[in-house]
């Protein structure tokens, strides 16, 4: 009988912690449940509100500042008063976050929904700073990445069913107004199931474990070496200034989202705040080498293992939050420019399962290819023969305005107005779908003394007849509409299918099951790996998925989107991991306060892929992650070196009878 083979859960003493992992786990499955609905609710805004991709960021700006915000108070909170009193101050503001979601829906601004979203993130970074290293100590050390990778599958649970509560109360079938009324629900939901497990926390044996001290950053009783006399000296100078790059280009996202609203121009900021704020970061160097040398062993920050985690986690998030947050973007058509990474569905399906449940809808918006005939559509719109001309014209922003008065129709053109008119078309099609600051809707495109005089088709006469009231039944409508008025120009085939938005959010849940099934292979994969070489093969796997994806392949880069999330699953808790390793139980606290901090990754860096979804599209968009994956395969590679240990190495239980 083996009697010497290492269980998950059980100290050196025979002390069995199962039941408090367990109890624990279930802290994931809820910021899950938060996160996976928090990726829905993008979309939702960018559609109620009019807001471009970038501007509905805002969203993950609001969730992951909660994290900057809270990350260091956190770490102080569990010193003081351990993990139970932790995780309970943690739950509570969750709960609180929850229920502000009740006046923020009859408020109904932005701002409001804003301030919801930022209290969650405050009480989850409570519970991450807690919950994280907590599970690592919950038996033996060697097995650290495991139980914490093992955890997060809870929080892979909970990504699968925050979308699919999303899709039920954010992506409404009576159309964006009436879903933004029941925002709230879930939140509700949330907190009172939230309410229900502090409750159980505070009965619950949640026990402080001490742990092996392995760089004596908490015995200060230890001789205390110079950092300067050890091999890592140069490590942990380059770690330390990497750390204050990550922070100046935090601080520059900041003011180029900022300062627009605040009168500067966008064009001032990105020609001149780079250099000043580049300029400052290279100017801490001396200070930061004369830091290092005054750098005990007992400080944290004297090793570059977990400096270097803090820039891996906050280049990993970035990645993870831009893909997660713009997953529905990339699985359907963009209402601006037309563009679908996935391609045109089976006409087939219109019949089907998909089609009764809205998971698909006819593809409405317009893309450059739409326009069959550009010099007679500008002729038209310029000389303005009829109302519907008129009025289309009227809607034309001035941008396109002026492009169509240069357009002269020849082939030779250097820049055709194709571009403005699609953005402008999409523009018309919905605008009477939502309301305006005004609290009123758009013009509508239908008038009957408007189409005098237009030949309307049998197909357009009947929907009109219907008088439909939803929203993709309006916009099939319209496109009828136009398609009637500007036959050559503007043709439109009402077989074409595409997902629904409501039917990406639910297909963000089978996402999070490729996520899901990562977590738990990884952790299989974990107790027989090396954990950091299993990161930076994910990552590199991840850089060539990337790559895919911007190949614009069809189905093969829709394929890799969710292929991503599998490679992606393990990234966080084994960052987490390596970066706390060899910490003392109290340095391991605050060295996770600083990790959780670095997730403002997720605040600033989507808001740079939502950019370029806007400015290119959603394929050219993942050239943002690709580079923050680049980051974190280093780190991953170069581990054993900033740790100068093998460490979280695979451990082969020792044999017996």
């Amino acid at each position: 009988m083996n009697t010497n083979k290492k269980s998950l859960f059980v100290m050196p003493d025979g002390k069995k912690l199962t039941l408090t992992f367990f109890l624990v786990a279930s802290l994931f499955l809820i910021w899950g449940v938060c996160n996976g609905m928090i990726d829905t609710m993008d979309k939702h805004f960018q559609d109620q509100l009019h807001l471009t991709k970038a501007q509905s960021a805002w969203v993950q700006f609001a969730h992951y500042m909660g994290y900057a915000l809270m990350a260091l108070p956190a770490g102080l909170l569990t010193r003081r008063f351990g993990y139970k009193g932790g995780i309970i101050f943690g739950l509570m503001l969750v709960a609180l976050g929850g229920f502000w979601f009740i006046p923020a829906t009859h408020i109904a601004h932005f701002w409001a929904f804003l301030m919801g979203v930022c209290l969650i993130a405050m009480g989850l970074t409570v519970l991450e700073t807690v919950a994280n290293p907590y599970t690592t100590v919950l038996g033996p050390k060697e097995y650290g990445p495991t139980r914490i990778n093992l955890a997060q599958s809870f929080n892979g649970v909970g990504w699968i069913l925050g979308p699919i509560l999303g899709a039920a109360y954010f992506y409404s079938e009576g159309g964006v107004e009436v879903a933004h009324g029941q925002l709230y629900i879930p939140y509700l939901g949330v907190a009172i199931v939230v309410l229900v497990v502090a409750t159980l926390f505070f009965f619950a044996p949640v026990p402080d474990i001490k742990v092996e001290d392995d760089y004596q950053t908490d015995d200060t009783t230890a001789p205390a070496e110079a950092v300067a006399r050890e091999k890592n000296y140069a490590l942990t100078l380059i770690m330390m200034f990497l750390n204050v790059a990550a922070l100046g280009l935090s601080v520059y996202l900041v003011l180029h989202t900022i300062l627009p609203a605040c009168g500067v121009s966008e064009k001032t900021v990105e020609q001149d705040f780079p250099w000043v704020i580049g300029l400052a970061a290279l100017l801490t160097i001396p200070a930061l080498r004369s830091a290092t040398k005054k750098v005990t062993t007992h400080s944290i920050w004297a090793h570059p293992h977990f400096s270097g985690a803090t820039l891996a986690q906050f280049a990993y998030v970035a990645a993870q939050a831009g893909i997660f947050s713009f997953f529905i973007n990339s699985m359907t058509v963009d209402k601006i420019n037309g563009y679908s990474m996935v391609p045109h569905l089976p006409a087939s399906w219109s019949a089907g399962f998909l089609k009764n449940r809205s998971w698909i809808e006819t593809r409405t918006a317009f893309s450059a290819s739409d326009i069959k005939d550009l010099p007679a559509l500008a002729d038209r719109l310029k000389n303005q023969p009829d109302a519907v001309a008129g009025f289309v014209a009227k809607q034309l922003s001035p941008n396109t305005l002026a492009a169509l008065a240069e357009y002269k129709g020849g082939a030779s053109d250097p820049l055709p107005p194709q571009t403005a008119l699609v953005q402008d078309l999409n523009r018309i099609i919905r605008q009477e779908l939502t309301k305006n600051q005004m609290g009123e809707n758009g013009p509508m495109l239908y008038e009957t003394q408007r189409f005098n005089g237009i030949t309307l088709s049998q197909e357009t006469q009947q929907l009109l007849s219907q008088n439909p009231t939803k929203d993709s039944e309006r916009l099939r409508l319209n496109r009828m509409l136009l398609q009637d008025a500007f036959p050559q120009s503007l043709p439109f085939d009402d077989t074409v299918l595409a997902v629904s938005d409501k039917g990406a959010s639910n297909l963000s849940s089978i996402a999070f099951i490729w996520f899901l099934l990562g977590r738990i292979s990884g952790a299989a994969l974990l107790k027989k790996s090396p954990a950091n070489k299993m990161l930076g093969l994910y990552a590199l796997l991840n850089i060539a998925i990337c790559g895919l994806i911007i190949a614009k392949l069809g189905w093969i880069s829709v394929a890799c989107v969710f292929l991503s999330y599998f490679f992606m699953s393990i990234m966080f808790p084994t960052i987490f991991a390596l970066g706390i390793f060899g910490l003392g139980s109290q340095s391991k606290k605050k060295a996770s306060a600083f990790i959780v901090m670095s997730i403002t990754g997720g605040a600033l860096m989507p808001k740079f892929m939502g950019h370029l979804g806007d400015v290119y599209n959603m394929s050219a968009a993942f050239w943002m992650p690709l580079s923050c994956f680049i980051l974190v395969a280093l780190y991953g590679f170069f581990w054993p070196k900033l740790s100068q240990s093998q460490g979280l190495q695979a451990v082969k239980p020792p044999g017996g009878h």
